[in-house]
């Protein structure tokens, strides 16, 4: 559907019958298929993912929370084409009045309008797509430096990077949703970890053998100034604590989003 077509004939003030139904046509291929109604409320995969973040990130549930953060995008998107189609509608009755539906006042036309910004979307889509680097890069770095864990690497790498094992489709909601320019960005990501278990491993066989020991105890990572800058090099300055945040401020802004579309008065259709 050409959407542009579209808000073209909204704005114009008279309509043909043949103008009229094309427009009708055009909103009718524009419906999203299926209904909001079977997706987990937003409320439910919030409290979902601030259960993993707090009172400290679990990191035994990281493919969850990724799961429950990409379901949340989908609330997101959803409020985005809410909030689209009622502007296209507000102009669609402002043009064509009709007793049985109230259009939305100025107020609420502008609160709709701050929501559709194109900045304040692409603010919000890179926090997404950032979190999701991060979390995978401190998954891999956890995984990395607790031994006792270390062997699910394998697993998790094959789930966050299919790609680099023969298997470029994906079942995760994460994948699925990537633009080509993202689809990039999380490969980049994928060589960097790669990169930075390369460079981890030998310098633990370097350590394994100056100690003459067959394993590393996990404080020993902490402690090492070498390994220190290989973890820096890895995901600078980052702590959990800041990624929590990142996820807290992100929940916040779809749940603020959500809110203002829910605030809105409703249009009364015969």
């Amino acid at each position: 559907m050409d959407l542009e077509e579209l808000e073209i004939l909204l704005r114009k003030q008279t309509h043909t019958e043949e103008e009229y139904a094309r427009i009708i046509g055009l909103i009718d291929l524009r419906v999203p298929p299926g209904s909001a109604d079977v997706e987990p409320p937003l409320s439910a995969l919030i409290y979902a993912a601030q259960g993993i973040l707090h009172p400290t990130l679990s990191f035994n549930h990281i493919p969850d929370l990724l799961d429950i953060l990409s379901q949340v995008e989908r609330a997101r998107e959803f409020s985005r084409e809410h909030a689209k189609w009622a502007l296209i509608w507000q102009r669609f009755y402002e043009t064509r009045p009709n007793p049985n539906v109230r259009v939305l006042q100025k107020a609420d036309k502008d609160a709709l309008k701050k929501v559709l910004k194109p900045e304040r979307l692409d603010a919000t889509r890179r926090i997404f797509i950032c979190i999701v680097e991060h979390v995978i890069r401190m998954h891999i770095l956890y995984l990395w430096t607790h031994a006792e864990e270390s062997y699910l690497l394998h697993h998790y790498l094959r789930i966050y990077f299919p790609w680099a094992h023969g298997k470029p489709s994906s079942q995760r909601l994460y994948h699925a949703s990537l633009i080509p320019e993202e689809r990039a960005r999380l490969a980049e990501t994928g060589l960097s970890c790669f990169g930075f278990m390369h460079d981890a491993k030998l310098w633990e066989e370097e350590r394994l053998r100056e100690l003459d020991v067959s394993i590393l105890p996990d404080s020993y990572y902490e402690n090492d100034e070498s390994f220190q800058a290989l973890k820096f090099k890895f995901i600078g300055n980052i702590e959990t604590a800041d990624i929590a945040e990142s996820i807290t401020l992100y929940l916040k802004k779809v749940r603020g989003m959500e809110q203002r579309l829910q605030r809105l008065p409703a249009h009364h259709v015969p």
